[in-house]
């Protein structure tokens, strides 16, 4: 796992994410398009997956980056806050978190939680 942390950015698939999307709004990438062209090339990654139980830790940390980006551009797109939640619901990546100890399993159990609700607080746009 390429984690270090429990928070959002404290992942390398998530900063690998953000990193992205902050090379396309420099370039003057609108959020939405910015948006549809990592989706499209992670998810395209994420065929190579046998199961979706394998698959659903990365697909989670997609979603919920995604999701956070979008929020801070006050942009959030109804179909990335929908499978964000989807995804938060079913356990998100809390699988990758199993084998560690306690405390780091409970506390990004805690930020999923969160996370959600800040997502069930924002409105998003239907774009």
């Amino acid at each position: 796992m390429g984690a270090w942390g429990t928070g959002l950015w404290e992942d390398d698939l998530a900063c690998d994410i953000q990193d992205e999307w902050n090379e396309l709004l420099d370039e003057g990438m609108s959020p939405r398009k910015a948006a549809k062209i990592i989706l499209k090339s992670w998810l395209e990654e994420l065929e190579d997956y046998d199961d979706e139980l394998e698959r659903q830790p990365d697909e989670s940390i997609l979603y919920i980056s995604l999701a956070a980006l979008q929020m801070r551009h006050r942009a959030l797109t109804v179909g990335i806050k929908k499978k964000a939640i989807e995804l938060i619901d079913k356990g998100a990546d809390l699988e990758l978190w199993k084998d560690s100890d306690v405390q780091d399993y409970e506390e990004r159990k805690k930020f999923l939680i969160e996370f959600k609700e800040k997502l069930d607080q924002t409105r998003a746009r239907f774009f």
